[in-house]
C-alpha cells in the first residue's frame, strides 16, 4: 500500500506538531510505502525510514502561502496515486474530495478557531470559508482521528457529521524515559516551561505572577516562537524585574529534552481559556512529557487538562486566567513541597493511562489499513 501523509506544518522542527507527525510515520513505514509531504527546508534522510519531501515555501502571507502548499500536495498526489491520503488541514485536505482518494483528516486543530490568534485582523470572510473547507473535509473523510475527547465533542457540536462513529481519539504519546534519581527539593524549586510562546498558551501571561514567587520558584522557558513573539518574552521579563529569576533558552532537541528534565521539580502548561483550549481543546504534548519525567505539572482546570492531569494528585490545577489561583497555587506547592517524592511518582504512574508513541502510531496504521 502507499500511503501519503501530508501537512501545512515545517517538519522536521521543534514544535509538537512535527514530534506528532514522525511518531505517526513509526508503524504504517514498516508495512507500507509512505511519503510524508510537509513544509520545510530540511529534506530527512531515506534512513528516517520513509520518503520526505518538503516544499520550500517562503511566502509570509498565510493564505497564500496557503494555496501554494495545496498546489504542491496536488502536484505530488497526482504522481504518486496512493491508496491513502492522511491530512492534518484543510488546505491539503480538500484535495482528497476532488481527486477520489480514500483518506484519513487528523484533526488537532481548527483554523477557523485558531487563526484569529495569529491573525488579528484575518476578518470575517476567510475564516467563514475556512470552515466551510473545514466541514467538505469531514464530510469526505473516510476516518477522522483527533487527539481528544474536547476536540471530538467540537466537532460533533460544531460540524455536520453523519456517522460519529468514523472519529477515533488517539491521544498524544510518549518514549518512556528511565527512571531518574531527583534531587533535594529544597528552595526554589526548579519549574520549566517547553513549547511555543502563542497567547493561548497562557506562558506570557503568567510571568508577571513570578515576581511574588521570589525565593520560591525560578523558572526556565525553552520556548518556540517568532522573533517578534520571542522579544515580547524578554520585555516582560525585564519589566517585571525577573532577570535573575526567569531565564529564556532555544528549544530543545528530543534528545537534549530527555536528559535536561529530569532536573526540574515542576512543568507550566498555564493554557488561557480561550475558544482555542476550552472550546476546541487540545492534548499538550508538553503535559506528556513533563508526566513522563516525574514532573508535577502546574496548569488551569480546563477539560482537556483534567484529561490528563488529576488535582493533589500528579499536579495541582488553579483557576482559569486568575493570575492570583495561579500564584497562590505554586506558592502551596512550595509549602508543602515534602509531598513532590510522591507527586512525582504518581506522575509516572499516570502514563499507563495514556499510549506510548509506538501504539499511537499502530493505531494510525489499523485505520489505514481499514478504509483500503
Amino acid at each position: 500500500m502507499k500511503i501519503v501523509y501530508a501537512s501545512f506544518d515545517e517538519v522536521p522542527s521543534y514544535k509538537a506538531a512535527s514530534t506528532h507527525i514522525l511518531a505517526n510515520c513509526r508503524k504504517p513505514m514498516l508495512r507500507h510505502r509512505l511519503i510524508l509531504l510537509s513544509l520545510g527546508e530540511v529534506v530527512l534522510p531515506p534512513s528516517a525510514g520513509f520518503i520526505h519531501i518538503p516544499a520550500a515555501i517562503r511566502e509570509k502571507n498565510y493564505l497564500r502561502r496557503g494555496e501554494f502548499f495545496r498546489a504542491f500536495v496536488q502536484q505530488q498526489l497526482l504522481a504518486e496515486q496512493p491508496d491513502v491520503f492522511h491530512f492534518r488541514t484543510p488546505w491539503e485536505g480538500l484535495l482528497a474530495g476532488r481527486l477520489g482518494l480514500p483518506n484519513v483528516y487528523e484533526v488537532n486543530g481548527l483554523p477557523s478557531i485558531e487563526l484569529p490568534y495569529h491573525y488579528r485582523d484575518i476578518g470575517a470572510r476567510p475564516l467563514a470559508i475556512l470552515r466551510q473547507w473545514e466541514q467538505a473535509c469531514l464530510e469526505k473523510a473516510d476516518a477522522i482521528v483527533c487527539p481528544s475527547e474536547r476536540i471530538r465533542q467540537c466537532l460533533l457540536s460544531r460540524y455536520a457529521i453523519a456517522d460519529a462513529g468514523r472519529i477515533t481519539v488517539i491521544p498524544n504519546g510518549y518514549d518512556r524515559v528511565p527512571m531518574f534519581e531527583p534531587g533535594e527539593d529544597a528552595l526554589p524549586l526548579k519549574a520549566v516551561y517547553l513549547g511555543t510562546l502563542n497567547v493561548w498558551q497562557g506562558i506570557l501571561w503568567a510571568l508577571k505572577g513570578f515576581a511574588a514567587l521570589r525565593g520560591q520558584f525560578s523558572l526556565d522557558i525553552y520556548g518556540v516562537g517568532a522573533p517578534k513573539v520571542l522579544q515580547q518574552a524578554e520585555k516582560r521579563i525585564l519589566r517585571y524585574g525577573l532577570q535573575d529569576q526567569v531565564r529564556m533558552h532555544g528549544p530543545l532537541d528530543r534528545a537534549s529534552l530527555n536528559h535536561r528534565l529530569g532536573q526540574y521539580q515542576v512543568g507550566l502548561a498555564p493554557l488561557l481559556k480561550t475558544e482555542r483550549n476550552a472550546a476546541q481543546g487540545c492534548c499538550p504534548v508538553k503535559i506528556m512529557d513533563y508526566l513522563n519525567h516525574g514532573l508535577i505539572t502546574v496548569a488551569p482546570d480546563l477539560a482537556v487538562v483534567r484529561a490528563m492531569v488529576g488535582d493533589r494528585y500528579n499536579g495541582l490545577l488553579f483557576r482559569p486566567n486568575c493570575l492570583t489561583s495561579f500564584v497562590s497555587t505554586l506558592q502551596e506547592l512550595a509549602e508543602r513541597s515534602a509531598e513532590l517524592p510522591q507527586w512525582r511518582h504518581n506522575a509516572r504512574l499516570s502514563l499507563e493511562r495514556f499510549p506510548t508513541w509506538d501504539e499511537c502510531s499502530g493505531r494510525m496504521l489499523a485505520i489505514y489499513e481499514q478504509i483500503t
